[in-house]
């Protein structure tokens, strides 16, 4: 079912700004919405966008109909670009799909492999140094009336987390930052080939410092992840899983993947956060009187904002998808951010609800194979984080809401300022 009177400009300022009324209108009238790839930067690629909720989830809980090795979420290269990139790449390790573009039998491999570094117990250590950088951060604050909630809170705390996981020395915090920033410049946007080209560098650069990094724990093996990453290997004959350990350019690949899930999305979910309480001052008041309402809170957060609005998909075999005929080769857009709105599941949608009935339905984290990895550090640090806010401040509000803008990533969505008028307790 498609509608030709249905259409979405992801470059449109309007729809970047407030995309929810154009979703809802896709999953009334066209749930299946044909788009021009080129909008999405999948030049020459028939695309469609799906949008209900019940769809996504299907099409993420089906691997096999549904590829995951939709290569890169960034803007096709010209020729020129492709050219110039080589010459940076050859200064550094290939780039190689891991975890995020791959499908079983090699995405398992990576997923289990992972985990053995990844581990609960290793995020659960990670609680009082998260509690402590949330502490420090407000005591940044400097007891002044108004805070830059983005630069002062929202950006250094997942940045100082991950950067402890990957035990990354405070002196290279500002690198780390800025890999991290050039790891999603172009996922998305569009942006100059200059930029890109800059982006490039600093990601090899980054590879560079982790190569060493990895080298050290070969020579003096520690109890932290680098360690654990290097030294992950599956029993032999795991269901026919390949448990070789892993190589150089699929612990970088890996190492890039979670430091941008976890300070990218997380730093955008920290920001929706904030302003949602600013503007709703009755839960503000119940999370200071219950901070065990914090899980709650960071769940209706996650469903309301989601940070990461939806990645591709790629259709293996002839199929049907709310009525409407996907030919083999396709390129699907998966909504996560049009299904975490869709009334279907959740009443009154775009409300921020934290006592709302299935508030964990949401698929802010993904849903089957390609679950989240990093969830349970996400929701740790959040919930760890709203609770020493609330701990610490009295009452917040939006400096000049209406000129809260969000960046142009149709994929990562996230405010690009946040300033707050607070008082302390």
């Amino acid at each position: 079912m498609t509608s030709e009177a249905v259409t979405f400009d992801a470059a449109n300022d309007d729809v970047v700004q407030c995309p929810y009324p154009h979703y809802r209108k896709m999953r009334d009238e066209a749930p299946v919405l044909e788009m021009d790839g080129a909008l999405l930067g999948r030049h020459g690629e028939r695309l469609f966008a799906v949008s209900r909720h019940e769809d996504v989830k299907r099409i993420l809980h089906d691997p096999t109909t549904f590829s995951s090795e939709f290569g890169s979420s960034a803007a096709n290269a010209s020729p020129e670009l492709r050219a110039r990139m080589k010459e940076v790449y050859a200064n550094g390790w290939p780039n190689v799909s891991t975890m995020l573009t791959e499908d079983p039998p090699s995405h398992t491999r990576y997923r289990r492999l992972v985990s053995l570094a990844f581990t609960p117990r290793r995020v659960a250590l990670l609680e009082p140094d998260i509690r402590r950088i949330c502490e420090e951060l407000v005591d940044g604050f400097e007891q002044a009336p108004r805070v830059d909630f983005l630069e002062k809170f929202a950006v250094p705390l997942p940045i100082a987390a991950v950067a402890t996981i990957l035990q990354v020395p405070d002196t290279r915090r500002a690198d780390f930052k800025k890999w991290a920033d050039s790891s999603v410049a172009a996922i998305g946007r569009i942006i100059s080939d200059d930029e890109r080209i800059a982006a490039e560098t600093d990601i090899v650069e980054q590879q560079h410092y982790f190569v060493s990094e990895l080298e050290k724990r070969r020579a003096d093996p520690q109890d932290d992840f680098l360690t654990d990453l290097l030294n992950a290997q599956l029993p032999p004959d795991d269901d026919g899983v390949d448990g070789e350990p892993l190589n150089i350019p699929e612990m970088l690949s890996i190492i890039r993947q979670i430091q941008v899930a976890g300070s990218e999305t997380t730093a955008s979910l920290l920001n929706d956060l904030a302003v949602q309480l600013a503007q709703h001052p009755e839960e503000w008041d119940k999370l200071k009187a219950d901070p065990d309402r914090a899980g709650k809170v960071v769940e209706e957060g996650l469903r309301w904002a989601s940070p990461n609005q939806g990645l591709f998909r790629i259709v293996r075999e002839d199929t049907e998808v709310a009525g409407t005929a996907i030919p083999k080769g396709s390129t699907i857009w998966v909504m996560y951010g049009s299904a975490d709105h869709d009334d279907r599941v959740f009443d009154d949608p775009e409300a921020f609800i934290p006592d709302r009935e299935r508030l964990n339905s949401h698929i802010a984290f993904g849903h089957g194979i390609h679950f989240c990895l990093g969830a349970a550090l996400a929701r740790l640090e959040t919930v760890i984080a709203l609770k020493v806010l609330a701990s610490r401040i009295d009452t917040m509000s939006v400096v000049e809401p209406d000129s809260l803008r969000y960046g142009s990533s149709f994929i990562l969505r996230g405010l690009e300022h946040v300033e707050l008028d607070v008082t302390y307790q």
